[in-house]
């Protein structure tokens, strides 16, 4: 068990003696010395816990602790507690405005113990805070350390805005010497704070235009001073390149998709009038070819349509009609086309959703858009064995259904998981190609489920299989405890 140090320092011997006395008793051991120089140091040998300073002094006029010389000789950590004359109540708010965390006034007359040991505890607070300070500081540093070797932008900004720190990237962006200004007038040119950050107190993402013309995405995160203030440092990204080949792929998709839609209205329509022998009695044979036009002409269909959603989802343009339903109803509509594919492939299809699921808030024809993707991709991926389809309910976030699809395919390649949702990405091996694909359908996808509030995911093992799941918040008015 630890026995604390008490140090005396003054001229006093009765105070010294009282002091000796008391604490000895209550097992805790005290040195004394004379208030200067020499006698500072003394004491410093003997490591004290805590200091009495007896500001009488030699002349009993200087009230003020000598933190300097306490600093020189060591003793920076250690609490002082103000001796002061009886009746001097200016002397000991005066030492307390010095250094002091207390003060006992001469002569001695109650016991001392209980304001030493509160002294002690108020200088481990001292100490603690001291260290959190240091650590904090030291942090900072880093952070600024990091941040002066990053090749984005990055500052912070104190609650109100003010700009306190800068990189050398930001400062090639925007000028030097622009610290204290405002980050929403150096930045963009405005008088008022940005809408994101008045609203959001914590950490944020957005993207912006800065007034340089560039469009940069923007992460921030809140942190602290050593001081305790709060401090929100900010990192940007130039996205400018990715935000130019997104309105070019937006502009060459809304072409394409135009330009494709008429001449395919004409096909489809033609070829029908051929099978109905509207224009002229044709072969069997003739009846097989127009067939391959006309599923071919479906497919490509469906490719412009996935490829007008995908320029809605470039744009942030993608509409929801949403509905009380449920995913028994919005699976029933595609249902027998996935069942008779999976049929036509030789595959077994299990589908089971339980009758008591709690209702969602949904785009039917987009959620079954979505069903009908994840089921054609596992008949597509899969050569043997079952696709299954699976719904139910999990008791998180107020609730939400989970939907899964399941297959025993060919899975997906570890390399590529992280990739399958991205627009027009397709995984790079020849043995996936069963049949041709945009790599659009899971981007589109997600997009949907994330519009509803869910969230879309694969678990695949290549050569084992692959599960699609994505989840939709339960409709609040049917929400259900379990």
């Amino acid at each position: 068990m630890k026995v604390y140090c008490v140090a005396y320092l003054g001229f006093d011997s009765e105070a010294a003696l009282y002091l000796e006395s008391s604490l000895e008793r209550a097992g805790l051991k005290f040195t004394s010395a004379t208030p200067d120089i020499q006698g500072i140091r003394k004491v410093a040998e003997a490591k004290p816990d805590i200091i009495i300073w007896d500001t009488g002094g030699a002349s009993g006029a200087d009230v003020n602790i000598p933190v300097e010389e306490f600093r020189k000789a060591g003793l920076e950590n250690q609490p002082v507690i103000a001796l002061v004359e009886g009746g001097d109540s200016e002397g000991a708010i005066q030492s307390l405005a010095s250094g002091a965390v207390d003060f006992m006034y001469k002569p001695l007359k109650e016991e001392p113990l209980p304001r030493i040991i509160a002294a002690l505890n108020t200088g481990q607070k001292q100490n603690r805070a001291r260290w959190y300070a240091r650590v904090i500081d030291q942090t900072n540093d880093q952070i600024k350390a990091i941040l002066a070797a990053m090749e984005d932008p990055a500052y912070i900004v104190s609650p109100q805005f003010q700009i306190l720190h800068m990189n050398r990237a930001a400062e090639e962006i925007f000028g030097e010497g622009l610290r204290g200004g405002t980050c929403h007038h150096v930045f963009y040119d405005r008088t008022e704070p940005c809408e994101i950050c008045a609203k959001t107190k914590g950490p944020a993402r957005w993207r912006a235009v800065l007034k340089n013309g560039k469009s940069y995405r923007f992460v921030s995160a809140i942190t602290r001073n050593s001081k305790g203030e709060i401090e929100k440092l900010v990192v940007g990204t130039d996205i400018t390149p990715d935000e130019e080949v997104k309105k070019i792929h937006r502009t060459f998709i809304s072409n394409v998709s135009h330009d494709l839609r008429t001449p395919l209205a004409a096909i489809d329509q033609y070829v029908s009038i051929m099978l109905d022998g509207l224009g002229g009695e044709i072969s069997e044979q003739q009846k097989e070819y127009l067939g391959v036009i006309k599923r071919s002409s479906f497919r490509l269909h469906n490719l412009i349509e996935n490829l007008i959603d995908a320029n809605n989802i470039l744009s942030g343009h993608l509409k929801l009609t949403t509905e009380v339903t449920n995913v028994k109803d919005i699976v029933e509509i595609i249902l027998p086309r996935i069942k008779a594919q999976a049929e036509n492939s030789g595959l077994s299809f299990q589908v089971t959703i339980p009758d008591d699921l709690p209702n969602v808030y949904a785009d039917k024809a987009r959620i079954a858009q979505v069903v009908a993707n994840l089921a054609g991709n596992a008949i597509k991926f899969t050569e043997q064995g079952m696709i299954q389809l699976r719904a139910g309910f999990m008791p998180r976030d107020e609730g939400r259904i989970i939907v899964s699809v399941e297959d025993t395919g060919i899975g997906i390649p570890k390399e590529d998981l992280a990739n399958i949702f991205e627009l027009f990405y397709r995984v790079e091996k020849d043995k996936v190609y069963v049949e041709e694909g945009a790599g659009l359908g899971l981007s589109i996808s997600r997009e949907i489920v994330r519009a509803h509030g869910g969230t879309l995911w694969v678990e695949s093992m290549e050569g084992m299989g692959s599960a699609f799941h994505f989840t939709l918040p339960v409709h609040k008015g049917d929400a259900v405890i379990r």
